[in-house]
């Protein structure tokens, strides 16, 4: 039998529209924030193997899935989703469904890091999934990525590609992700392309999502930044992944006051996907030590 699908939710924050997928139930609430050019959807097939003591709350980040279509004017960096996730985590509370643990993938992880260690205490629980923080740039590299960003501003978007298959998309996913399996890829797409007017398939992302990110920070205000969190922080470590390839990731695992880490084996970046049963005990494990 097929597996119900989550209740989409509709949230405006600072004016723009926030999707959130609701996978329902009566457990804690858990807020799973997805990385760049994914979706919360992504995180269905774990939340699922959570079971009924969890109940999986799913954001899409503005300008992708279900939060479109975002006004013109509008910018897509780790600010502004920084200021997207500090309100919505207000209105969440006012509705009774304060997040018992915040879990983030890749840039998800990102900003959950800035919102714990800028606000240090408005999150209790934080799993990170292949994340610890962005990769760092010293200042005096600014103005040239200035530069870039203004650039790219002048050139305008350039949409993406779309597919004449959902088959067809799953293989540019991999090739853009050479450490995606191929079934992790399917179910990447699964749930996430829209059939456009031609009758083609398309990813859900706001063109003005590409381009490079305005400011880049250096070692020293990640290491500053952990240091700061008052939460619980798990970090959940793939084998073939990305954070452990930071020039100081030990170092920042080092900086964080109740840090601790469980290796992932052999899944990479993708471990949501890749392995979602794997990575669905690896938090339970936590969450219920937490809960207890």
């Amino acid at each position: 039998m097929k597996a119900p699908e989550p209740a989409a939710r509709s949230f405006r924050i600072q004016g723009l529209p926030l999707r959130i997928w609701d996978h329902g139930g009566e457990g804690r609430p858990l807020l799973f924030l997805h990385g760049f050019l994914d979706t919360g959807r992504s995180f269905d097939e774990a939340v699922r193997a959570l079971g009924p003591a969890w109940r999986g709350l799913c954001l899409d980040w503005r300008g992708h899935g279900g939060s479109r279509p975002v006004p013109e004017g509008a910018s897509f960096h780790q600010l502004d989703h920084l200021k997207d996730l500090t309100l919505l985590l207000d209105r969440l509370e006012e509705e009774g469904l304060a997040p018992f643990a915040l879990v983030g993938h890749s840039l998800g992880g990102i900003v959950a890091c800035l919102l714990a260690g800028s606000l240090p205490g408005r999150v209790q629980r934080l799993i990170l999934v292949d994340s610890l923080g962005a990769v760092a740039e010293e200042p005096g590299e600014g103005p040239a990525r200035l530069g870039a960003v203004l650039e790219r501003l002048r050139q305008g978007p350039r949409p993406f590609r779309t597919f004449a298959s959902p088959e067809a998309a799953a293989r540019r996913v991999r090739e853009n992700n050479p450490g995606l399996t191929e079934e992790g890829a399917r179910r990447m797409v699964r749930s996430i392309l829209e059939r456009t007017e031609d009758g083609r398939y398309a990813f859900p992302f706001d063109p003005r999502l590409r381009g490079p990110s305005p400011v880049r920070w250096p070692e020293s205000f990640w290491r500053r930044l952990l240091g700061r969190i008052e939460a619980r922080v798990h970090v959940l470590q793939a084998e073939y992944g990305y954070a452990d390839r930071l020039p100081d990731a030990e170092g920042r695992f080092r900086a964080l006051r109740r840090g601790s880490r469980r290796l992932l084996e052999g899944v990479g970046h993708h471990a949501h996907l890749d392995a979602p049963g794997l990575l669905a005990r690896a938090m339970a494990a936590f969450l219920e030590e937490e809960a207890s």
